[in-house]
């Protein structure tokens, strides 16, 4: 079938238009390209635009010697590529983070550090897809602080907001995120970070078969490499940060999606107590993994650990020739310890290592990801933890969603969109894309909002909740519904967050002049609410009053506990008592969908995750049995 029979009769006639055709065309593709950028959409010029020269003005004292950075456009200043850490290259891959090297003289910080090695990918990070992008060389920071000159300095406490980027831990970069213009409007400063991804952030070294002479540490054993980066940053930001004009016994950990997972895991390890004052975990991308996620013994491959640490190192061995096949790779693992078999996987050049694995799988529950090991991050029910004050840190915090989180991955979903080279050009049913995004939205919120908020609040933690709704992308060139097509998706809160419009040559289709007004109008109050909570642990105290009050969660069902965010015209800056779970969640299903196979299409494109007792318990009853009759008393895993 030609591309042609898929496009949608008036987008055909569009193109039909001999006078508008190069117009039209071009400015679907810029459009379309817009929502490749979204989860980037804090982007800056900073990537793109290095200062000729050093502000005299930003000098500044470090442990490791003196550093100058540069003045930034909103009056302030920025340091970019910061060392926080050595290298974990050779013999420091797949090691805790050591100290950062110092250096002689003034160290100039005019550009940023490597991203981490990661597969190039269209949706929030950087390169081509599936492309080579990186290096190990990655473990760099960035500071955006107001102007300080030297004599405010020594009397300076400025709170501190760190973020940690998003991107399935797996791609993504800290100097895509311009702090400038949040830390100049609510006087903070806002340092993002890089961390290791992917198998070389979360990775369990095999043991082999033979015993090692010497026993690793707990943290030597861990295999959360990446968690431990965030550590060591915050290590970094708290022996630092008084020299940048900053209160290290005010931080402000704040991160979004894989970010959100990273600062959850910080809450409930016992490595970073005395770094953080208080958390913002916006769109908890995915929880922490059970220990058994991370498999490291050389055995029959099980149903999702195909990429666990032990099948790689036999593909590894079979690849560089060590063995024959995969039996003759676990016979000689067998005569192998764990110091002999770290060498070896220390000795394989990243991307030989990296390319064992399969881009296809960042899509997936299969890649190495933050997980509770027990040293670095506590094990238990994570519910339980949360709710013993004893076993987190018990600190103020904030969670929140966005009201449609799927909708950017549903738009490049060929069966719910009409896509012309792979760009969403159109839905071909509304309904069912509306309703697919309600339920994947909710379900999100009742992982990442209610069931946290939940926990937190039972262990006396004061608790803020939000739904962010801002949807005024508008209609485009007639064909082309973005409001509906992206709505309040996933990552576009960041920009709002940050005060930093610029996505490149496309932020006029999505950050327009139509929504401009009401935009920045909710990007102000948003950032005065965020920079409240960094100097006060209350959204509602700090250098600006805004209105309304945001009130703390409660538990009660009756309770406004919700702040929902949109602009004037869709209601404002409200509150809400909106609860969700997943079982609310499967009763709407249950009363919605229709009573044939699209219904059990809807349940599995709804409960994604690859490991998910209580939907493999519930599906085979779910429509009185029909899915388990229409495709199997197991439930299917999404592609």
């Amino acid at each position: 079938m030609r591309h042609d029979a898929l496009i949608p009769p008036a987008l055909n006639r569009l193109r039909g238009q001999a006078t508008q055709r190069g117009l039209a065309w071009h400015a679907m593709h810029r459009l379309v390209a817009a929502s490749l950028l979204i989860l980037c959409a804090a982007c800056s010029s900073s990537t793109a635009v290095t200062p000729k020269a050093t502000d005299p003005s930003s000098l500044r004292q470090l442990s490791q010697g003196m550093i100058e950075g540069f003045a930034n456009a909103q009056g302030g200043h920025t340091w970019l590529g910061i060392p926080y850490a050595a290298p974990p290259v050779g013999p420091l891959r797949w090691r805790p983070p050591q100290p950062a090297s110092s250096w002689d003289g003034t160290r100039t910080a005019l550009s940023a550090g490597g991203a981490c090695v990661q597969f190039g990918w269209p949706i929030g990070g950087i390169g081509k897809n599936g492309s080579h992008q990186g290096q190990e060389d990655c473990l760099y920071l960035n500071i955006h602080a107001p102007h300080l000159d030297q004599a405010e300095l020594a009397n300076a406490h400025v709170p501190v907001m760190v973020w940690i980027h998003g991107g399935a831990n797996t791609i993504g970069q800290a100097v895509d995120y311009d702090g400038s213009q949040l830390a100049q409007s609510q006087n903070v400063i806002v340092v993002t970070i890089n961390y290791r991804l992917g198998p070389f952030g979360w990775f369990i070294l095999p043991t082999g078969g033979r015993p090692d002479q010497s026993e690793r540490s707990a943290l030597d054993a861990s295999g959360n490499w990446g968690t431990l980066d965030t550590i060591a940053a915050l290590q970094w930001v708290h022996d630092n940060i008084h020299g940048f004009g900053g209160d290290p016994g005010n931080v402000t950990v704040f991160g979004q999606s894989a970010g959100a997972t990273n600062t959850l895991a910080l809450l409930v390890s016992p490595l970073s107590e005395g770094l953080f004052s208080r958390v913002i975990i916006q769109s908890l991308g995915f929880g922490l993994a059970p220990m058994e996620r991370m498999s490291h013994d050389v055995d029959d491959p099980q149903p999702g650990l195909e990429y666990s640490s032990a099948e790689i190192l036999l593909k590894l061995l079979q690849s560089q020739g060590r063995a024959a096949d995969r039996a003759q790779a676990k016979a000689l693992v067998a005569n192998l310890n764990g110091t002999e078999i770290a060498d070896f996987l220390r000795s394989i050049d990243p991307w030989t290592l990296y390319t064992t694995y399969h881009p296809s799988t960042l899509a997936t529950s299969k890649f190495p990801t933050v997980f509770q090991d027990g040293a670095v991050i506590r094990q238990g029910a994570l519910s339980e933890l949360l709710a013993d004050p004893h076993r987190h840190l018990n600190v103020p915090a904030i969670v929140g969603t966005n009201r449609d989180e799927a909708k950017m991955f549903m738009a490049f979903d060929p069966t719910l969109v009409f896509t012309v080279a792979g760009l969403p050009v159109w839905i071909k049913d509304n309904a069912v894309y509306d309703r697919q995004s309600n339920y994947r939205a909710l379900l999100w919120k009742a992982n990442g909002v209610d069931q946290l908020a939940a926990a937190l609040t039972a262990s006396g933690t004061p608790t803020y909740a939000y739904r962010w709704d801002w949807d005024d992308e508008g209609r485009h060139y007639g064909i082309i519904d973005a409001t509906r097509l992206v709505g309040a998706s996933h990552g576009l809160e960041i920009p709002f967050v940050f005060g930093n419009f610029t996505v490149g040559s496309v932020s006029s289709l999505l950050f327009n002049h139509d929504n401009e007004s009401a935009r920045l109008q909710l990007s102000a109050a948003m950032m005065t609410y965020w920079g409240n909570f960094a100097h006060s642990g209350d959204p509602n105290q700090g250098t600006q009053v805004p209105t309304p009050a945001w009130p703390v969660w409660q538990s009660t069902e009756d309770t406004p506990a919700l702040m929902v965010f949109d602009t004037q015209a869709q209601g404002g800056i409200r509150a809400s008592n909106e609860r969700s779970s997943k079982e609310k969640v499967l009763a709407l299903m249950e009363a919605q969908e229709p009573n044939d196979a699209s219904a059990c299409r809807m349940f599995i494109s709804t409960f994604r995750d690859r490991f998910n007792e209580w939907a493999d318990r519930v599906w085979p009853t779910f429509k009185n049995g029909l899915c388990r009759a229409q495709i199997s008393a197991t439930r299917p895993i999404p592609p």
